[in-house]
């Protein structure tokens, strides 16, 4: 079985919850007032990585995959927030209002050291995610005037553009072997319009997945 980490209010406030791909031994991980949200699993099963704003703002913070040894990664009075993992389990990707702007892309040890600026524009830089080689990052940025999904470049900083035209990109993701970047795409930039769609790294092969007239 496959263990799945999620989020739930169920218990009164926003906290993180495992369980089992069949259903079973639901465990809640997270007690506290605050609210816990955007778990990310490390490469190993291990542990897990997540926001929460139980000391006032929003910071990142890690534990054990059972809950236990809940540790505050980011130290700043700024807003930490979407962090995802390295291939590697060396390094988390997260966004940060640290240098007083929008919410830009940075990068910091496991153990929350070194927090390093890798994105700087006008815009916000949001919803970073590793590939799976380590080499890119993607993330959907607003910096062209409406949310589409680009890609950095970790060892040179360079950066490409891979959607545009009207509408929101957002939350983009790989697949496990890296040949695909999946993505939400909403053509008026409501909510309810949201569909998913798939495209080669390089922005070309865009294939639309789902097509219902709901959010997806």
């Amino acid at each position: 079985d496959y263990v799945i980490a999620f989020v739930s209010d169920r218990d009164g406030n926003e906290e993180i919850y495992s369980i089992k791909s069949d259903g079973t031994s639901l465990t809640t991980l997270t007690y506290d007032p605050g609210d816990d949200n955007f778990p990310a699993w490390s490469p190993d099963g291990n542990k897990i990585v997540f926001n929460s704003n139980r000391d006032g703002n929003l910071e990142i913070y890690m534990m054990n995959s059972d809950g236990s040894g809940q540790t505050r990664l980011t130290t700043n009075n700024a807003v930490d927030m979407f962090p995802a993992w390295s291939p590697d389990g060396n390094k988390i990707v997260f966004c940060s209002e640290i240098a007083g702007g929008p919410l830009q892309i940075y990068t910091m040890n496991a153990d929350g050291s070194d927090p390093t600026r890798i994105t700087t524009t006008a815009g916000e830089d949001l919803h970073p995610a590793w590939s799976p080689d380590g080499s890119m990052i993607v993330f959907d940025s607003n910096r062209g005037g409406n949310y589409d999904v680009y890609l950095i470049d970790v060892n040179n900083l360079n950066q490409a553009r891979l959607t545009s035209g009207p509408g929101l990109d957002d939350y983009p993701s790989w697949s496990p072997d890296g040949t695909k970047i999946i993505f939400s795409h909403s053509p008026d930039g409501s909510w309810a319009s949201y569909d998913i769609y798939t495209m080669n790294p390089d922005g070309t092969g865009l294939t639309r997945l789902t097509n219902d007239g709901y959010m997806d």
